[in-house]
């Protein structure tokens, strides 16, 4: 039987996220003074710094404060209760996380390409233009044909698949591109069914980040990547990662390629995933549809419900040489 960990995507930002364990663990205070040396910023600049008005979640210190938070949640349940994982998997920004908890990647060189997103230029076209990005959330019924409705829409994308939602005749998918375009693609849905975010300006996992997909190849030339210890389930096909070079492909399609939950899921599930612990913050009803029991944690109380469900399940551990440093 085998435990997988199990990370959201990057729009769950919560400052205070990893505070708690920090206060109660010292290996949870070792972690955040690594990751004081890799970026000059401190544990409490980590926890409460907000994002600035403007900033996307990659530019502010989002992504550092949920890697961290992960990371802190990671070497408590190793460290201090024996528990790793025989599996891992991450949706967007949480693939790259999963990686290095597998070992495939450093954390120092996460932390590197972490502080050069913080670099990524804002787009600066106006939020009235029709060149504009955006991204939209759209709810329609499970065996709707999205792709065939998108054929003829060429600036528009679809960028995360949600899987099912509410009873499960629904389906929840994010779709990115010009907000011109959104807008007009969501007079041929019913009504209310497509919602453009007013806060995300960045058509992420789109082909309209290609820029930032080359902004970034640079750092990820210099970036090592090793085969990960335990399989990495990808968010982008229903399949398992198991050498340096499709890491280092995960990485570099992570801007540009769409991502699903349902294909993380399935991927699980086929490798005899029998418990999910979804690791730090997350939108945890989005992975309660999987075949397995999942257990979010978060918090020290977390911690122990999630002995008490290994326990339970019989899970066998691997050795604690599975988890990445």
């Amino acid at each position: 039987m085998t435990l997988a960990y199990v990370l959201d995507g990057g729009m769950n930002d919560q400052p205070g996220a990893g505070a708690e364990l920090y206060e109660l663990f010292p290996v949870v205070r070792r972690s955040y003074e690594q990751i004081e040396e890799w970026t000059g910023l401190d544990a409490q600049r980590i926890f409460a710094e907000q994002r600035e008005a403007g900033q996307q979640h990659r530019q502010g210190i989002g992504a550092i404060r949920q890697a961290a938070a992960v990371f802190g949640i990671a070497d408590v349940l190793a460290e201090e209760y024996g528990i790793v994982p025989g599996a891992v998997c991450g949706l967007s920004f949480g693939a790259l996380v999963g990686a290095s908890l597998a070992g495939a990647v450093d954390r120092s060189d996460l932390f590197k390409l972490l502080m050069r997103m913080r670099e990524v230029p804002t787009p600066t076209a106006p939020a009235d233009s029709g060149s504009a990005h955006g991204v939209a959330a759209v709810r329609l019924a499970y065996d709707t044909d999205l792709e065939a409705r998108l054929e003829g829409h060429p600036d528009v994308h679809l960028s995360a698949d949600l899987g099912r939602v509410g009873t499960g005749s629904e389906r929840m998918v994010l779709l990115a591109g010009y907000r011109a375009a959104l807008a007009e693609f969501g007079t041929q849905l019913p009504a209310g069914a497509l919602q453009i975010s007013e806060e995300h300006g960045v058509a992420f996992h789109s082909p309209l980040q290609q820029d930032i997909r080359d902004f970034l190849e640079p750092t990820l030339q210099e970036m090592t990547f090793r085969d990960p210890r335990v399989p990495v389930h990808s968010c982008m096909e229903v399949k398992a990662l198991t050498t340096g070079e499709e890491i280092r492909d995960l990485f570099r399609r992570n801007p540009t390629d769409p991502v699903s939950v349902p294909h993380m899921l399935s991927g699980l599930e086929q490798g005899g995933a029998e418990l999910g612990l979804v690791l730090g913050p997350c939108s945890f009803g989005t992975f309660l549809r999987s075949s397995f029991p999942v257990v979010h944690v978060e918090s020290p109380d977390h911690v122990f419900e999630a002995m008490t469900a290994i326990y339970e399940l019989g899970i066998e551990l691997p050795s604690p040489d599975a988890v990445g440093r």
